[in-house]
């Protein structure tokens, strides 16, 4: 039965990748789908068609913006340097970033942040008044300043998921520690995963490295701000004025590195051995879901059959879905805002996309 379920799926994701790319949903797109059998996991591959509409085919080692989705691996390594006693949950964030020192979120504790609880804004268009050159120290210090300074009392303690918490998460570890994110992924979260090279900071690589990537990289949108198509330079305005890499947003990945962390949290929750180990700080004592999600998959993009299953989407055109019922992880990344976000298609592809890979699951 195994092997004919992995058939169904594999049959059946096919088909739904190149109907969204017939349908114009999305020049290309892959898809990993990872489920549960018996004490492994099986994975299913899938990808259809090209990086740019005429352009080069999508593989499976294609490498897409992944949005949003870095919040959930930024969340894991932040768990895991709790537990490893790297940092400390209760640290204040002025205690690690000068810049913040007098400033209204000054006393916001590290947890907070992790899970979302720091009273700091979901998303501000900060990247408009830099006043130095984008990816400079006095730019990133600039940028963390004034996502201190977007601090409501008011909302301290409500889960209010978004960019700008994550962001300054993400570099209160970089001042705390000395080290770079994508040294603490590649270590605590990429390699436990076997995922090297499937999960990255494009930014963080040399410009060799990262030119002989481009051939696997999906452009995302012709930029007002910046006046080009993006291509191996991450779509999010804060992110790239922060230079390429932050902790809400600037990890390029495959779908098999994402649904890798998805089966991960997937074994973590159902109480079994992790390629990330035990990590109870990692999941929300409130709902029970893994940090780092902002459930938002949850509204409708899930679908109908995917049941009390968690995730996470990005506005670029890339998600995850945890099915825990099923112990089943879906991974699907596209670049539909190539070459312009007003393409929408995908609200209405991804919940027939996600009902019909259950379907095919369930047999």
């Amino acid at each position: 039965m195994g092997v004919d379920r992995k058939e169904r799926i594999q049959r059946e994701a096919s088909r739904l990748l190149k109907a969204g790319v017939a349908g114009r949903v999305f020049p290309g797109g892959s898809v990993a789908v990872a489920y549960r059998s018996g004490t492994a996991w099986v994975e299913v591959l899938a990808s259809a068609g090209r990086l740019i509409h005429g352009g080069a085919e999508v593989t499976p080692l294609t490498l897409y913006d992944l949005g949003a989705l870095t919040r959930p691996f930024l969340a894991m390594l932040t768990a895991r340097l709790f537990e490893q006693g790297v940092l400390s949950p209760s640290i204040r964030l002025k205690d690690v970033i000068s810049d913040l020192r007098g400033g209204p979120a000054a006393g916001v504790r590290l947890g907070e942040l992790l899970e979302a609880r720091g009273g700091i804004d979901a998303w501000g268009g900060i990247y408009l008044d830099v006043p130095h050159a984008h990816g400079s120290a006095a730019a990133r210090r600039w940028l963390a300043a004034e996502a201190g300074r977007r601090f409501e009392t008011r909302l301290k303690g409500r889960e209010l998921h978004g960019d700008l918490g994550y962001l300054l998460l993400g570099e209160a570890i970089v001042r705390a520690t000395g080290t770079s994110l994508q040294a603490w992924m590649e270590r605590e979260i990429v390699s436990k995963l076997g995922v090297q090279g499937e999960i990255l900071y494009l930014a963080s690589l040399g410009e060799s490295t990262r030119e002989a990537l481009l051939p696997r990289v999906a452009p995302t949108e012709r930029c007002q701000w910046r006046g080009r198509i993006l291509h191996g330079e991450v779509h999010d305005e804060n992110c790239a004025a922060f230079g390429g890499v932050a902790g809400h947003s600037g990890l390029f990945g495959t779908a098999r590195g994402v649904a890798a962390l998805g089966c991960a949290l997937l074994d973590i929750l159902a109480k079994r051995p992790s390629a990330l180990g035990d990590w109870p700080l990692g999941i929300d004592p409130t709902s029970g879901h893994p940090l780092g999600f902002s459930h938002t998959i949850a509204a409708g993009q899930r679908g109908r059959r995917l049941g009390e299953a968690f995730g996470e989407l990005g506005m670029v055109g890339t998600s995850i879905c945890c099915d825990e019922s099923r112990d089943m992880a879906i991974a699907l990344l596209t670049n539909r805002i190539h070459p312009s976000r007003a393409n929408e298609k995908i609200l209405g592809f991804r919940p027939a996309f996600h009902d019909a890979l259950a379907v095919a699951y369930d047999g």
